[in-house]
């Protein structure tokens, strides 16, 4: 009997319409995860949420605009924790590692914020929070590898642009052909920092 209780008082917990959104964006994120964003339709959102379309449709008035608003929950979820790891570095090994293996992880998995920039209608609602970010980190950056390595910031921001696309490139090819995350990392950082210290003091 209490056991039956307990299953009608869990049946009648409302959601407050914060959590109610992050669980029809949950729901969404999932099955673009395993079906493709193209067989995302908000009729089978409905059912996989398990709530009824008129409530769907009070949080989300088109596919469009919860696909929006998925993008920009998560893009801003993965900047903040990226700008909190990097907020508590000290020094330039430091921010490279964090910069390094948050390349290779966002490779390594499967990423709905990258399949939903594919798309510019929807990625067109983050474009300016995303030019603003990517500038505000890119000057983080250059500046520190300017100061670190005493050489121009001219000439720090094309070392940080070069080594910024070798990271990149080597995070694919470890994704591809299945090297460990610590190897790829630890190869990367190698590669870089003899990069970077070959350049030191160089004006």
């Amino acid at each position: 009997m209490a056991a039956k209780e307990k299953e009608v008082r869990t049946k009648r917990t409302r959601l407050s319409p914060a959590a109610r959104r992050d669980q029809i964006l949950d729901s969404a994120k999932q099955s673009i995860l395993e079906h493709g964003l193209q067989q995302l339709s908000l009729k089978k959102l409905a059912v996989e949420a398990g709530v009824s379309e008129p409530l769907l449709f009070h949080y989300f008035s088109s596919r469009l605009e919860l696909l929006q608003q998925l993008l920009e929950r998560d893009f801003n979820r993965s900047i903040g924790s990226l700008n909190e790891s990097l907020d508590g570095a000290e020094s330039l090994a430091e921010i490279l590692e964090i910069y390094v293996a948050n390349n290779y992880d966002r490779c390594d998995e499967e990423s709905v914020i990258d399949i939903l920039l594919a798309e510019t209608d929807i990625a067109s609602a983050i474009k300016e929070q995303r030019e603003l970010n990517a500038r505000y980190r890119e000057q983080i950056l250059i500046n520190t590898v300017s100061e670190a390595l005493g050489i121009r910031r001219k000439k720090a921001a094309m070392i940080t642009l070069m080594a910024s696309a070798a990271s990149m490139s080597a995070a694919k090819f470890a994704h591809d052909t299945k090297v460990g995350r610590e190897e790829a990392i630890r190869t990367v950082l190698e590669f870089v920092t003899a990069g970077f210290q070959s350049q030191a003091s160089k004006g």
